[in-house]
């Protein structure tokens, strides 16, 4: 995990561009997410497909746009961050169509979850910049208003390396245990569809964030073993598992996805953690990626081990 490149620190009036890498965001939405970042004391812009919204089906615009208006935002000097406007899908359209080396170059705060996470592990892997699982302009509206996002600026303004901001939500040992590692996730379907790319990053010395909605627990049963046959998930350190948006399906009986949880757990054996505020609940969590993070052994949290912002 040499040479890893840390972005600038977001300061007070600095200028943050909203993208759409994905889906299309909904106008009404976007409009209220922008204008509670701007109260926040922030120039908001926006990326030409947001300005045109040329879209293909659900797509905000055809990959070749989506890429360059991502690879704009952060050639631009102006830009001190860039927020992703929502997921949906097709981020991973635009993997090989993407300048690593300019964003290597030009390092700057990048910010979403999701569909966004085929996103995270090509830059982390590619161009080996810090980025951010964290809430997205339009889908994560409300978060926005929250106290948590205050301190979620404190984070990427280098005041704060307290990633544990929801001290009252019931986080538990699967495996109880004590290790470090460079965080890598989150979303566990992207994870599983980019394995034998150029796009995903090594997994050794890392700690696996997952999380996943509208999965069933054989989809998450499916994943795992795919990772166990490509024999890389024995390879991470640690586990932190998020919050999972199950479809239940009455007439076929499953398992939990706990359950599924649990048993690749015990057979892996390495220390993991249930229940942490990332992924598509209710709270959203800022979560550094390719970062410096510990599982603790005296109780069930997380611990940033390293400033991430420069």
């Amino acid at each position: 995990m040499e040479n890893r490149v840390k972005p600038p620190k977001l300061q007070p009036g600095d200028e943050i561009r909203v993208i759409a890498p994905a889906s299309a965001p909904d106008m009404i939405k976007l409009s209220r997410g922008i204008s509670k970042l701007k109260k926040l004391g922030y120039k908001v812009t926006v990326g030409k497909n947001i300005k045109k919204l040329n879209q293909r089906n659900d797509l905000a615009a055809p990959a070749k746009d989506r890429a360059e208006e991502l690879m704009s935002a952060f050639r631009d000097d102006n830009v001190k961050a860039i927020f992703c406007a929502r997921g949906g899908y097709g981020s991973i359209h635009i993997l090989s169509l993407l300048d690593y080396e300019a964003i290597r170059e030009n390092p700057k705060i990048f910010m979403g979850y999701s569909d966004i996470t085929a996103l995270h592990l090509a830059i982390n892997r590619n161009s080996n910049l810090i980025t951010f699982h964290g809430p997205m302009v339009a889908s994560d509206v409300d978060d926005i208003s929250k106290p948590s996002f205050k301190e979620f600026l404190g984070i990427l303004s280098g005041k704060s390396d307290e990633i544990n901001i929801y001290r009252d939500r019931l986080i538990k040992y699967i495996i109880p245990g004590k290790t470090e590692g460079y965080s890598m996730g989150t979303n566990i379907s992207l994870v599983a569809s980019l394995l034998g790319t150029n796009y995903i990053p090594e997994t050794t010395n890392r700690i696996f964030f997952i999380e996943d909605t509208d999965v069933t627990s054989g989809d998450i049963d499916r994943y795992f073993f795919s990772m166990k046959l490509a024999h890389i998930i024995e390879q991470f350190n640690g586990f932190v598992f998020g919050d999972f948006k199950a479809i239940f399906d009455k007439e076929e009986p499953m398992p939990s996805i706990e359950d599924v949880v649990q048993k690749f757990m015990n057979e892996i054996n390495k220390p993991s953690l249930y229940g942490a505020p990332f992924g598509h609940g209710e709270e959203q969590m800022v979560l550094p990626l390719n970062a410096r993070i510990g599982i603790s052994d005296e109780e069930p949290y997380m611990e940033l081990k390293e400033n991430v912002v420069d």
